[in-house]
């Protein structure tokens, strides 16, 4: 009798033990499923902090921000142009040469904070504003290190020296990691520029045109800034035509020269009324081609002259479609 309950007290034992075993495991199981749901949370938290932040890279290497910027200054009219179509739009930027805003920024640009002429922008009414993020270019490394401790700041090589409007934008969009949307934007442009061709090809087949800007003295543009009107639009470049370069983007004129140019068109960028006015008195203006025909065409210097963006190019393709589309 007493071997059989050792027997049955030993069972016993083995059969708790077992048992204890089993909800241990199951105990170890459920604490492990409970771990693995906080790490699923914790990625997903990782995930929306990665997507809330800004990384971009300019001459300085790759900073990062800890939220995306809302109150962006640009301190150049290209670069502005450039963050509006990226979906960037800047809270403050520089006015045009009208003490306003270029006419083709303008519709993008309500309740934004005027801060300055391009290449003279008053640190203090930036610093006033308290911008989370500054975009400026190479044409201001003298002012990098004080916009710099008013706010991060993202200074982009100069893209004027850039061959055409595209590189610089392209240039622009890389270095906040928003190269699908330049192509999407640069695609919906080239759309709008063939059917400008189409209207516009017939007037410019065959036609010589001049592209005039009227500052302190009388400036004949050539490849450099205007390759795209005798390339793709058929325009004709006159018998005497500038060479242009980065470095030499026009050849001053003397008043003599006109003649020998005497164009079919000529596409005026007038920054200087004392000397256009005075130049329409000569008998030299009077008897070119153009002007006895009324074929001088005054388009803005914001767009023509000072755009280098989407937006501009855009402008100068319904000035063309005005001018000459049928």
């Amino acid at each position: 009798m007493k071997q059989r309950n050792q027997r049955y007290f030993t069972l016993t034992a083995v059969l708790l033990a077992v048992l204890l075993l089993i909800v241990a495991c199951g105990n170890k199981e459920k604490s492990g499923s409970s771990e693995a749901e906080p790490t699923k949370q914790e990625q997903a938290a990782s995930d929306e902090s990665q997507d809330a932040t800004l990384t971009f890279k300019d001459t300085n290497g790759e900073q990062t921000l800890p939220q995306k910027p809302e109150n962006i200054a640009s301190t150049v009219t290209y670069l502005t142009d450039h963050l509006i179509a990226l979906g960037m739009t800047p809270k403050a930027t520089v006015k045009s040469q009208n003490e306003d805003f270029p006419l083709y920024l303008k519709p993008f640009l309500n309740d934004v904070a005027i801060i300055g002429d391009q290449g003279k922008v008053s640190a203090e009414k930036m610093l006033s504003l308290g911008p989370d993020l500054i975009v400026t270019d190479t044409n201001s490394k003298e002012q990098y290190e004080n916009y710099a401790k008013i706010a991060p700041t993202a200074m982009l090589e100069n893209g004027y020296v850039a061959p055409d409007w595209q590189t610089a934008f392209r240039a622009t969009a890389v270095a906040f990691g928003l190269n699908e949307k330049a192509e999407q934007v640069i695609a919906t442009y080239e759309t709008h520029k063939a059917e400008a061709i189409q209207k516009v090809h017939a007037k410019a087949e065959g036609k010589t045109l001049m592209v005039l800007r009227i500052r302190n003295d009388i400036r004949y543009y050539g490849d450099m800034d205007y390759k795209w009107l005798y390339d793709d639009f058929g325009f004709s470049r006159p018998a005497v035509f500038p060479v242009t370069s980065a470095e030499s983007r026009y050849e001053v004129l003397s008043n003599e020269k006109l003649p020998e140019i005497d164009p079919d068109y000529i596409i005026l960028i007038n920054d200087n009324e004392e000397i256009y006015n005075n130049l329409q008195t000569l008998g030299i203006w009077k008897n070119m081609k153009a002007v006895k025909n009324n074929q001088v065409f005054q388009v803005a210097s914001d767009s023509w002259f000072g755009g280098y963006g989407p937006n501009a190019a855009t402008s100068m393709l319904d000035d063309l479609n005005r001018l000459f589309g049928e």
